[in-house]
């Protein structure tokens, strides 16, 4: 099952998409790529949470 991307008015797809996958699973998208499929509706709004956390934190410099 392909996604529904959702444009937004410059041409890209949003990011970070929880779809149904199979009979009963969820997968969560970056636009057209899947990142993970869990079992759970809630561990996919968990990893969800997590990489929109993580991508708004400055990245760390060695």
């Amino acid at each position: 099952m392909e996604p529904e991307l959702n444009e937004n008015p410059n041409g890209k797809a949003k990011t970070l998409l929880i779809q149904p996958y199979g009979d009963r699973y969820f997968a969560l998208y970056d636009g057209e790529d899947l990142v993970c499929v869990t079992v759970y509706k809630k561990g996919a709004m968990e990893v969800k949470r997590r990489l929109e956390t993580a991508s708004n934190l400055a990245p760390i410099e060695e």
